[in-house]
Order: structure tokens, then sequence, then C-alpha cells
């Protein structure tokens, strides 16, 4: 009888994974290329590397061939590539203009080329693509997207830099122009938001996606009036907007031309959302959510501290339709202040739509709450199949305000329940933590946190062993997959290094994102300098391939959500082992 029931499970088991398997393949996703990108890792060295789709079958092979100049091609590889999608040619004559491209090989015959990429004579040695800006400025915000539909991905950046926070207000310099390249850099538009969207992270949320499935992505930005100027002249809040008309525009990728505007989640009384100046009524977020599993929504987010809302569209027809309107203060009992700053969405409960990870609460794809810890604001908060051995994600949180226990957390992502918590008070976890399988010393994922004010450090183990408290080496806040295999190195002060270990690489500029953008499964790395956009990308040959993480739903949309918000770096719905 025993086993007999645990046939059935497992046939039904089956049948549910193979549901799930048709509802993901439902989703619109991206027609992505093969991101093949070329560059010089030494004298004499080119490191080349390209995508994996998940179209691909599963024998797939790469033959790899290469043209200098006017010369005859040359297939590089004696026998067809299958352990990685990457290759180091150290035959190249590195003073001629080169190009390279890969043709699939599929049950032994070989297909049309299907990803090129190119080197001029003399290249430089740098692990980076550079895109130059329109002048001598920097950027704050950068957003990754398929923009003209080839399928390759452009970037969309804010600048210049200031990052005023409505707690710690400071009057605008400037006024923010949002701008958007080719990933060749070719420069396509610039739009002016005005004075009336002050300069700070929580004043201008921007999403750059294809809402629309034409294949082109558009943007989405918070807008206002250009005139009249709405900047309070006189007394206490001079020189802040808490007046005036609020947006959520949308723009073609292409143009800039705006298709469709609606209303913000309406401002109302400023000390309604919790103070009277402008703080908790000014925190302004944005994301997307597969919210019916098929297509993409856009959310339209206010509040954190306080009342919380959410307005989610559909663009049909280029028009922003209306989807729902979600207040937290008409929940039973209500959900206020406990929003992070930023968002996460993802199938949570394994019905193949999103659920929305707003902090520490969750909404369902309904809009209704799913849960609520009620543990307040979490600064640190990241969603991932933290624990393989178990059913289902997690939610790796640190909390900023105050607690007698679980300030550090890890919770279900389906029901909320903690599953294991610092039981010791905290003060004020601060800032985004350090998240990932990064100490190759500890079996599984690591997450390393501080509080703010009494400079305390905690390193935790998932399965909640407090590894350390002592300040991570270096300071590096930003985990990536950058080396042979599985186990992420820390970037941070210019280097990217092992932990505990050697730097392998250095960088410059301020880091804006990291994603698997071009190249094989391993991540870039997206900064700014003066006057230039780079892309760093690793030139560390792989031991192994796997499908470009960009294909993978939870962390393309968290790449999506680096654009407005904190940095938190993307995770996957599963967990990577080598």
């Amino acid at each position: 009888m025993a086993i007999r029931n645990k046939v059935l499970v497992f046939g039904i088991m089956t049948v549910l994974a193979g549901m799930c398997g048709t509802l993901w393949a439902q989703r619109q996703t991206e027609q992505l290329d093969r991101g093949m990108v070329a560059v010089v890792a030494g004298e004499g060295k080119v490191y080349l590397g390209w995508r994996l789709l998940n179209t691909d079958p599963a024998g797939v092979a790469f033959n790899l061939y290469r043209q200098t100049e006017d010369a005859q091609p040359v297939k590089l590889n004696p026998e067809p590539l299958t352990r990685t999608t990457d290759f180091l040619d150290t035959t190249a004559p590195m003073d001629k203009a080169n190009r390279w491209w890969i043709c699939p090989v599929i049950d032994g015959k070989e297909q049309a080329p299907g990803g090129k990429t190119a080197l001029p004579a003399n290249a430089s040695v740098k692990p980076y693509i550079a895109i130059p800006l329109q002048g001598k400025y920097v950027c704050n915000k950068v957003a990754i997207a398929d923009l003209n539909g080839d399928g390759q991905y452009d970037y969309v950046i804010k600048q210049p830099r200031q990052t005023s926070d409505p707690g710690v207000w400071q009057p605008s310099t400037d006024t923010w122009k949002v701008e958007a390249y080719l990933h060749d850099g070719t420069f396509l538009w610039r739009k002016d938001l005005g004075w009336n969207i002050e300069q700070g992270i929580w004043w201008s949320p921007m999403m750059v996606y294809d809402f629309d499935g034409d294949g082109k992505a558009e943007v989405a930005l918070k807008t206002s009036p250009l005139e009249p100027d709405y900047r309070e002249k006189e007394g206490e809040l001079a020189g802040r907007v808490c007046s005036g008309p609020e947006y959520c525009s949308i723009l073609d990728g292409t143009t800039g031309k705006e298709m469709d505007r609606v209303d913000w989640p309406a401002r109302g009384t400023m000390q309604d959302w919790g103070d009277a100046k402008n703080n908790r009524a000014s925190r302004h977020l944005m994301g997307m959510a597969y919210l019916d599993g098929k297509r993409p929504s856009l959310l339209v987010c206010r509040g954190t501290y306080t009342t919380m809302r959410v307005d989610a569209y559909n663009l049909d027809g280029k028009k922003l339709q209306p989807v729902w309107s979600w207040n937290g203060d008409n929940e039973t009992p209500p959900v206020r202040g406990q929003g992070m700053h930023g968002m996460h969405a993802a199938d949570i409960d394994n019905d193949g739509r999103d659920e929305i990870i707003l902090g520490s609460a969750v909404l369902d794809d309904t809009s209704k709450c799913l849960w609520n810890t009620r543990l307040g604001h979490p600064d640190a908060c990241y969603v991932t199949d933290i624990l393989p051995d178990r059913p289902g994600l997690e939610i790796m949180y640190g909390i900023e305000p105050a607690q007698k226990k679980n300030g550090i957390c890890l919770a279900d992502a389906r029901t909320g329940e903690i599953l294991w918590g610092r039981q010791e008070p905290t003060t004020h976890v601060h800032s985004q933590g350090v998240f990932g399988d990064y100490d190759p010393s500890n079996p599984g994922m690591e997450f390393y946190a501080r509080e703010k004010e009494i400079q305390k450090h905690y390193l935790y183990g998932m399965d909640g062993t407090l590894l350390s408290e002592e300040p991570l080496a270096g300071g590096s806040a930003i985990t990536l997959y950058w080396a042979e295999g599985t186990t992420k190195l820390l970037a941070g002060r210019g280097r990217i290094q092992h932990y505990k270990g050697d730097s392998v690489a250095d960088y410059a500029g301020q880091i804006l994102a990291v994603a698997d953008c071009i190249g094989d499964w391993r991540e870039e790395m997206i900064t700014v300098v003066e006057g230039e956009l780079r892309i760093y990308t690793t030139t560390i040959p792989a031991k192994n391939r796997r499908v470009t993480l960009m294909q993978d739903p939870i962390y393309r949309n968290d790449v999506a959500m680096v654009s407005m918000g904190y940095f938190y770096p993307p995770q996957l719905s599963y967990y990577m082992k080598d």
C-alpha cells in the first residue's frame, strides 16, 4: 500500500511538473541571438564567448571560424565544441583585423552561422566593451533590454549622478536626462524629465522591458509636466516638489516618443503618508511581473514605510490598460511599512503566475496579500532556491527596524514561515548585504550584513550558522559569476576577487548592474566612468556550459528591476552547482 501511494504521489508530481513546464512555456520572452563577444585577453590572446539558448537541443555543438581581413576563413576547433560556449584564440594575427563566427552543429550537421563578432587591427587589451556617452558626465542608473528587436541587449541610462534621498533631502542641481544607446554605442534619443522630477533615487523610477510583445522594449518612467514649475518657492519645503500632476509615461524604446500616460498613485495629503516633509510620500518604485503567466505587466508603486499602493497595467494597443489597483490600508489587517527599496517578482506557488515580493509582505497575482511577516522594512531581500534539498523558493532578509529576534532571517517564499532567524536583538541591519555562494569552505550560500550604528558584522550560512562576526574582507558588496565555476566572486573598490583570496581582475568606475548580457553564462559587470559606460566581461575560460542566465524568469526580472531602487544582484529560480 505504501509503495502504491508513493507511485501515486510520484505520478501526481510528474503531471504537475509537466503542467508547470507548459505554463512557463506560455510566457512571452525575448528572442535572443548568440551574444557573441571578442575581447583581447592578453598579448596574442582573444577570448571569445557566446550564448547557449534554451531552444538549443541538448546535444548541440559548435564550430568556430575566424577570418583575417580578406583571407580564407579557418576553422579553429578540430572537433565540434561541446564542453563550453567559449574559446581562447591564441593564433589570431593581432596586427590585422579579424572576425569570428560560430555555426551550431546538430546531429552531426553544421547549421548556418549563429553568431558573429570582430576586432580591429591592433585592438587594445581591455576586458570590457565601451559605450561612449554624449558628454563628460556619469549616469546614475542603467536598464538592460533589447530596444530594436535584433536579439542583442541595449542600454538606457539616467544621468547625471546626483542621488538625493527624501529623508536627507537636498535640492536638485540639474534635471534628469534619460538616454538610450544600442549595444554598439549608437545613440538613439534623450528625454529631459524637467525640474518637477527631483534628482534622487526615489523620485524617478525607470523600468525598461518589452511590455507589448512586439520584440522591442518600451521605457516606463515617472513623469510630470515640464511647465509650470511646481517646486515650492518659500518656507521649510522650498525647492521640493510637493504638488502638481504625476504620471507614469511609457515611451517607444527606439524613438523616446511617449506612447501613453496614466496617473501615478495619488499623493493626496503628504501627512497621510507619515510626515509633513514629503519624505514618505516621495517613495516611488516600479516593477514587472507576469501576473497572468503569459505577458509582463507594469507595476507602479508608491509608499514604503507607511501606506503602500500598487497599480498594475498591461500595454495593449500602445495604451496602458489597468489590471488592478491595491492599497495596503484596505487589507485586514492593514499592510503598512513592509516595503523594501526595490521589488522582486517570482512564481512562488508554482501556478505559472508571478507573485510580487514587496519586502516583508507578498502580493498574489490577483492583488491580494498572500502573507506578511510584519517585520517591517527590509534593507536586504533576496529570492531564490536557497535550500536545494527543500522544495520551493526561499527569501533571505535583513530587517532595518530594531528587532528582538529575526532581524536576519530566512523565510519560506510560499508561506512567509520563518525557517531560521537570528535569536539575538538587532538595531538596524543596513544596506543590501552580500548574498551568494562565495565562500568555498562553506556548503551553500552565504549572507553578510552589518548593523549600521553599532558596527556589528554577521556572516551567516544558509543553515542558520553564524560563520563570522568580522567585516567582509575588502569591503566588497557585489557578488557575481565570473570564474570558471559556480562559486561567485566579490567586486568592490576596483577589484574582482575571491572571498579571502586573490584578485583576478580590476575595473574602474561605479558599479551600476550585473547581468549575463553578452558571451557565455558568466555575468558581466556594468560600470560608469566619466563619459563612458563599460561592460566588463570575464576572460577566464569556463569549465562547463549553461543556458544564458537571462532566460531564467527570476533572474531576468531581477535584472529589469536594477534600473530603479537599490541594486540587488540578480538571483536564479534554481540552485546552481558544478
